[in-house]
């Protein structure tokens, strides 16, 4: 058990902390006196409210432009941290099916969504990759949608639980720099706010979509659609809100198998073909942009592990990358079926206090099976055995039947928020929320051989979510006029987060009936989060404003669980891990000063990202040979952040410019091992995950956009951004091998730009360009920018959307193209090809 926290006390924590309680200490002496004091005469009225306005238009919304008629409130406390809202009108301008769509414009931002309707598709922002669980902070109405439980590919939102035809906005705002928000938030946070109806509107929508795709031994044409439709009200204080989304579509294979030269250090030329099975067809020449083969056995107190080991770093992750393979079989098509159910509600307590509700049921079925590329003279298919060597082209290529199962995975989750928004009492506002989220039922039940394979006797594996959720407490109270004085403003409050997760699998006879023969494997845990945070800003001069801030959080993991079969046993050994204890110390502080059109700001915040519950305890094993492997031991991600911004504001756009850097201590990271370089012959060309510890990284970064609309007074809009990164590993006690070299999957560079031209007012037609550069996915940046599966290469994707709206705007008929230019782009798996969207949308 940790009894001090995973920090010393600094002088500069100190220093800060004198800074929060002076101005307060200071104020509360000559309160009494204040209010003799005259302040510094306006120049006239009109001038006095256009600077209060342009020093602090986060705080004043000067028009109403939501489609509900209803003024949205802005938080009073967070424009220490740069922001970008994005209106419903925004929204229009591109193809957003998808609420992960919404963002997918913006600078820095990027959600790597492989299909529409992924369920997986997490997002990173600024410095931190898709990949950092629990790094981008995503909210719906100020409910949390983020996932506080896992991380890589399976940390994704819950965009679900929106319907992108019931955003009213968004606001993404940059990095850590509110003691609002916790360290979740070093790459920043989404906030959505959604319709709420205040006279009867029914809504229906139907959009199609067609990915003509063809890569490797796959070529077929993906379809799905989306309906949509809704139903709100108002009755006297009470408006209500009903809403159902069903999103049905395919993906491409999202992973292939093959066959390597995995022997030797680093590999080798691929094998020539000696005896076996005789010839087969269909195998495709690639290479490997990962690195395979063995890595020297790491010796620990004196112990040598040729397994991953929590906390241990390998001096290379299987060896030389772009070794040669042959690709004889993929993961199949992706089918998902999603159906979200959802109420929501809002009742005005008092003309300025509401209080709101949300229900949300959602139920996800997500099905593939394994496709072989083999056949023999005759033409039949060859699944192999994994054992028998074929002859394809010379070479030899042994397939591993294990490999082409099928799976099947559904999902039901539960949804139950409440909250209190608006003025609470006197002038002091309140912003409460407190949220339930349960997975009712998860079940992914796969089979061991496809179900066409003549060797199949129905075994497979059934992996079970036995629990797994999380309860959120947050309130915040904030008053603009702190202790009387209208040149203070003031924020607290406190929040609870309880995260728990236990997964077990099993060994089946028969997965067709679910049959459970054994367990062979559960892990889990639960972590619970306790903060209290403050913070204060003091407009001191004319156009000057200084916000000081400090978030104290504690920290609990308890009742972690491994239980699993050791290699050459038949019995689980059973292994309960020790309960933690650390806590986190976070100052925030910030210096603007807003004159006229412009806006300067220098902000600094540090900030503590706690492990997650599957970081720490989440371990699995899959069919193909592929595991995770969690890390109990893992320390706190320690950031200290800093963004300098410069901005101008004119008619109809701004420009805005933002120097950010960033050191985070312990960064948590999966390094990916080749299974032949972990002994394990299940399947040698699989690989096996396991987290650990970073020493520091350190992360420079520009950030510039350029958005206007009617430009030159003309129909015509237009938005342009780029972020450029420098990331470097600086410190690394593991293994200083790594320090160096920059960390993976931050490109360095991403630029978007979107034009939109308005033919009419009814008639719309948009052109955009997403660009992203190369980037490494391996600690050791052996990984090579190859356009083969299992690569992070460069992409840039050329969009185009038209709409015609009808009948005074409630109704749209929208054309669109993703990807027109087909660029082949991989994130692990393969990114979108060509993509077609027709969509049509009545409101009645």
């Amino acid at each position: 058990m940790l009894k001090q926290p995973p920090f010393q006390l600094k002088t500069s924590h100190a220093l800060i902390a004198l800074l929060i309680l002076a101005p307060t200490l200071t104020y509360a002496e000559t309160a009494t006196t204040a209010s003799s004091k005259k302040t510094a005469p306006a120049k006239n009225t009109s001038d006095a409210t256009k600077d209060s306005q342009l020093a602090f238009e986060d705080m004043v919304i000067t028009e109403i432009d939501s489609e509900d008629g209803k003024a949205e409130i802005p938080s009073k406390t967070d424009f220490s941290t740069p922001k970008v809202r994005i209106t419903k009108k925004d929204l229009e301008k591109f193809n957003a099916t998808t609420t992960a769509d919404s963002v997918k414009y913006q600078s820095g931002v990027f959600v790597r969504q492989r299909y529409i309707g992924d369920p997986n598709a997490p997002i990173g922002m600024r410095g931190s990759n898709p990949y950092q669980g629990g790094r981008v902070m995503v909210f719906m109405d100020g409910m949390p949608i983020w996932n506080s439980l896992q991380t890589s590919f399976n940390g994704s939102p819950r965009w679900g639980l929106i319907g992108p035809d019931e955003i009213k906005s968004v606001e993404v705002l940059s990095g850590p720099f509110s003691a609002e928000h916790s360290g979740n938030a070093m790459g920043g946070v989404v906030n959505f706010t959604t319709l709420l109806p205040q006279k009867r509107e029914i809504y229906t929508e139907a959009t199609y979509m067609l990915q003509p795709y063809s890569n490797g031994g796959t070529s077929q044409n993906l379809q799905g659609f989306k309906t949509f439709g809704s139903y709100g009200d108002k009755f006297g204080k009470l408006s209500s809100y009903f809403s159902y989304n069903h999103l049905e579509n395919e993906g491409q294979p999202m992973s292939t198998v093959n066959t390597s030269n995995t022997a030797g250090p680093n590999g080798g030329p691929l094998v020539p073909y000696t005896t076996g099975g005789g010839a087969v067809n269909g195998g495709i020449f690639q290479a490997n942009p990962k690195a395979i083969g063995t890595v020297p056995t790491k010796t620990v107190n004196g112990v040598k592990y040729p397994n991953p080991v929590p906390g241990v770093a390998y001096p290379n992750q299987g060896g030389a990358a772009g070794q040669p393979n042959i690709v004889y079989g993929d993961a199949g098509v992706v089918r998902s079926i999603d159906n979200l159910y959802k109420w929501k509600g809002g009742y005005a307590i008092t003309p300025k206090l509401d209080a709101l509700f949300t229900t949300a049921f959602e139920d996800l079925d997500v099905s593939n099976t394994g496709k072989t590329y083999l056949t023999d003279a005759s033409g039949k298919q060859v699944y192999g055995n994994g054992t028998t060597n074929y002859n394809f082209n010379g070479l030899n290529v042994k397939p591993t039947n294990n490999s082409f199962g099928t799976s099947n995975q559904n999902r039901q989750t539960f949804t139950v928020g409440a909250g209190l928004k608006g003025e609470a009492f006197g002038k002091w506002n309140t912003d409460t929320n407190v949220s339930w989220f349960d997975v009712l039922h998860d079940q992914t039940v796969s089979s061991t051989l496809n179900p066409s394979d003549p060797l199949n006797k129905n075994a497979g594996q059934v992996s079970n979510v036995d629990n797994m959720g999380w309860v959120n407490l947050k309130s915040k109270f904030d008053t603009e006029e702190f202790l009387g004085r209208k040149d203070l403003s003031f924020s607290t409050g406190f929040e609870f987060q309880n995260s728990n997760m236990f997964t077990s699998q099993y060994a089946s006879n028969n997965y067709t009936t679910t049959q459970k023969e054994n367990l062979t494997l559960r892990s889990g845990g639960i972590t619970n989060t306790y903060a209290v945070f403050g913070q204060l800003t003091w407009r001191f001069l004319q156009d000057w404003d200084a916000t000081f801030g400090t978030r104290l959080e504690r920290w609990n993991s308890t009742q972690g669980v491994y239980q699993s079969i050791p290699s050459g046993q038949t019995s689980l050994v059973n292994q309960y891990l020790p309960d933690r204890q650390a806590s986190g110390f976070s100052p925030k502080f910030s210096l603007g000063f807003s004159p006229n059109r412009m806006q300067f700001r220098y902000s600094l915040g540090e900030a503590y990202r706690f492990p997650m519950v599957a970081e720490l305890f989440d371990n699995s094993n899959s069919l193909s040979g592929a595991a995770t492997v969690g890390n109990a031991t893992l320390k706190p991600e320690n950031g200290l952040h800093q963004n300098i911004l410069s901005e101008y504001n004119f008619n109809n756009g701004f420009v805005r410019l933002n120097l950010f850097h960033e050191e985070v201590k312990n960064a948590i990271y999966s390094s990916y091992i080749s299974n032949s370089a972990l002994g394990n012959n299940i399947n040698p060309s699989a690989y096996t995950s396991s987290l650990s510890n970073i020493g520091e990284v350190k992360i420079n970064g520009i950030d510039l956009t350029v958005n206007q609309n009617q430009l030159f007074n003309s129909n015509f809009d237009a938005k342009i951004d780029s972020t450029i990164l420098n990331s470097q590993i600086t410190q690394n006690y593991n293994d200083p091998n790594y320090v160096g070299k920059s960390f993976p999957l931050l490109p360095n560079f991403r630029a978007n730009g979107l034009g939109t031209y308005h033919f009419t007012k009814d008639i719309d037609t948009s052109v955009g360009i997403r660009y992203q550069s190369k980037m490494y996915s391996q600690l050791d940046n052996k990984d090579q920018n190859l356009p083969y599966y299992a690569a992070f290469n460069s992409s840039v994707f050329v969009d185009l959307k038209s709409t015609y709206h009808f009948n005074d705007k409630k109704g749209h008929i929208s054309a669109g193209i993703d990807n027109v230019n087909d660029y082949r782009a991989y994130y692990n798996h393969p990114l979108p090809l060509r993509s077609f969207f027709m969509q049509v949308g009545y409101k009645f």
